[in-house]
């Protein structure tokens, strides 16, 4: 057969191929990438949460106390290390909750307050 009239050939190069392959593994390195960075910060809006909750507990059960047995303290909840403050002005007591979160993959400690007045 002359070579003008040659059948058409069906499929892929192996050129189209290795391309398509390497485009599908980027594409799975971005999204496997994705997971982690979402992971990581669900995680740490977890343990936000967790401070939350325990701050604000602690505020509670200060407000909750007779005035004149209002003191301050430390204790440790879920690996939170938590100490209050607490304060007397004329009619009023001023409790200040410093909770420390443990070192997350990064080494940071982080520190969140959470303050509040209350009428005595």
């Amino acid at each position: 057969m002359p070579a003008s009239v040659l059948p058409p050939r069906h499929g892929f190069t192996i050129i189209e191929s290795m391309v398509a392959l390497t485009l599908f593994a980027v594409g799975l390195l971005g999204m496997a990438g994705s997971a982690a960075a979402i992971q990581r910060l669900s995680a740490a809006a977890t343990a936000r949460a967790q401070v939350a909750a325990i701050g604000w507990s602690r505020l509670e059960e200060l407000r909750a106390t007779p005035c004149a047995a209002r003191a301050a303290g430390a204790s440790v909840t879920r690996g939170i290390e938590e100490r209050w403050t607490v304060e007397s002005a004329p009619g009023l007591t001023v409790a200040i909750d410093s909770l420390l979160l443990p070192a997350g993959p990064d080494g940071i400690v982080r520190e969140f307050g959470f303050s509040a007045a209350f009428p005595c």
